[in-house]
């Protein structure tokens, strides 16, 4: 079985690797079916180190189609899978990151978040890239998931917090900005009028 496997998967590895005349972004019907089959007999314990041969080996125009596609397969067999797949692939192809995370949010969004911040520890140069492709796919998802980045790549959190034109910062990260009030803590108003000042009475003379 596994001498099968590597047959199919050096089958697929040499389309890729061939010069084609295809769109960039694009796979052919044969090349999807090659790489889903490589894919489903990939035990699970190699999924990511698979996944990622694969997209290694893909042409650069073909780079994003081929990783999007292995990780659909790949979550599509061993959901579980899903953060190391696509941990693995982004580090082979940094630049498939914002595709990547977002095809494997739609497809197990119970992880969205650890797939964000897999996506964006292995690239995290596009890690507000990846926010936001990951909010298309969830938009009621995009504080949290903007948070966890952010914990995960602090130096991206400035670019993740102008990601989004228009609204407050912390309105759009889930934070909530408590404007000047008139109320104390504890309930009570402030004074509205200024206090009584205090004057030093002069003692009287010594006789």
């Amino acid at each position: 079985m596994k001498y099968k496997q590597r047959i199919v998967l050096a089958a697929v590895l040499a389309a890729l690797t061939c010069f084609t005349v295809s769109p960039a972004q694009a796979l052919t019907e044969k090349e999807t079916a090659g790489i889903t089959q490589a894919i489903k007999d990939a035990p699970a314990a190699e999924l990511a180190v698979t996944a990622a041969e694969i997209v290694t080996q893909a042409a650069k125009k073909e780079k994003e189609a081929t990783a999007v596609t292995v990780v659909r397969a790949a979550i599509a067999k061993n959901s579980a899978s899903a953060i190391s797949v696509v941990s693995s692939v982004v580090k082979a192809a940094p630049a498939t990151a914002p595709a990547v995370a977002a095809a494997a949010a739609k497809l197990a969004p119970d992880q969205i978040e650890g797939i964000a911040c897999a996506a964006a520890l292995a690239a995290p140069e596009l890690a507000d890239k990846i926010v936001a492709a990951v909010a298309e796919v969830d938009p009621k998802a995009e504080s949290r998931v903007a948070k966890a980045v952010m914990l995960a790549v602090p130096q991206a959190e400035a670019k993740i917090r102008q990601r989004k034109s228009g609204g407050s910062e912390a309105d759009h990260l889930g934070e909530v900005y408590d404007p000047p009030t008139d109320v104390r803590p504890d309930g009570s108003p402030f004074p509205t009028t200024a206090p009584v000042q205090a004057y030093a009475v002069p003692a009287p003379p010594r006789p």
